[in-house]
């Protein structure tokens, strides 16, 4: 894979993973974060030890100017993950408004606001990839509140609608649905669990018994990158060890 990939929440996890793997081909990887300058500083150095060329960016994601703006900076790219993401397990009786705006404007409106922006200079090049990175909570219900699932719902039908617009112009998009993958941010969001409590919970649901952790959903993006992958558009990649079937 050649050309230019943006890569949203790139600081860790699935989003620094993703940023490591595109890399790895020698393109150029342009990192987008918001308030981690050290966390982005090291996986930057990560991406130019593997051979790729690196633009650090940052922005906020639920401000569409900035959003613009990001689009603006990174330049002509050729691939977008829309990684980036606002956890929010905040539950039915206790959400607010201002949370469920808040939510789905980093999880489907900046999507979206960036696809608008890049797609068309895809659109002249007579090719492109989106690749959106949704979740196996929408086939699940949860366990994440209300309003993450509902946003992460609302990104698969965006991809579809999405794939339907621009397939004409070459331009492919597509979605991965990661299972329980084991980042900082399933920590962070533990509530009080511990890490054998959490494993238990996974593998009571999950056919494959080991936890999956970020480098297993990099097979998949490097294949919709790829030119291996210009004939699949509009779909939705599950990589969860069997959590759900689709």
């Amino acid at each position: 894979m050649t050309g230019r990939v943006l890569v949203t929440g790139a600081r860790r996890g699935i989003g620094a993973a993703a940023a490591r793997a595109l890399a790895a081909s020698g393109t150029t990887v342009v990192l987008h974060h918001l308030g981690a300058p050290l966390e982005i500083a090291m996986v930057a150095a990560q991406c130019r030890d593997l051979g790729g060329e690196v633009l650090v960016l940052e922005a906020d994601l639920s401000v569409a100017a900035d959003v613009a703006a990001l689009a603006k900076a990174a330049g002509p790219v050729d691939v977008l993950v829309n990684n980036a993401a606002r956890a929010s397990n905040v539950g039915l009786d206790a959400l607010s408004i201002a949370e469920w705006n808040a939510t789905f404007a980093v999880n489907v409106t900046a999507p979206m606001l960036l696809a608008q922006a890049l797609a068309p200079g895809m659109a002249t090049r007579g090719t492109g990839r989106i690749i959106n990175i949704t979740s196996a909570t929408v086939r699940m219900g949860g366990p994440s509140g209300p309003s993450y699932v509902a946003s992460k719902a609302a990104l698969v039908g965006l991809t579809r609608s999405l794939a339907r617009t621009l397939g004409p112009s070459g331009v492919t998009v597509n979605a991965i649905s990661p299972g329980a993958i084991m980042t900082e941010s399933e920590v962070e969001l533990a509530a009080g669990r511990t890490p054998a409590e959490i494993d238990a919970e996974v593998f009571e649901r999950q056919a494959l018994r080991r936890r999956l952790v970020p480098d297993d959903l990099m097979a998949a993006v490097r294949w919709l990158a790829g030119d291996g992958a210009a004939g699949v558009t509009g779909q939705v990649i599950e990589v969860g060890g069997g959590l759900v079937y689709r």
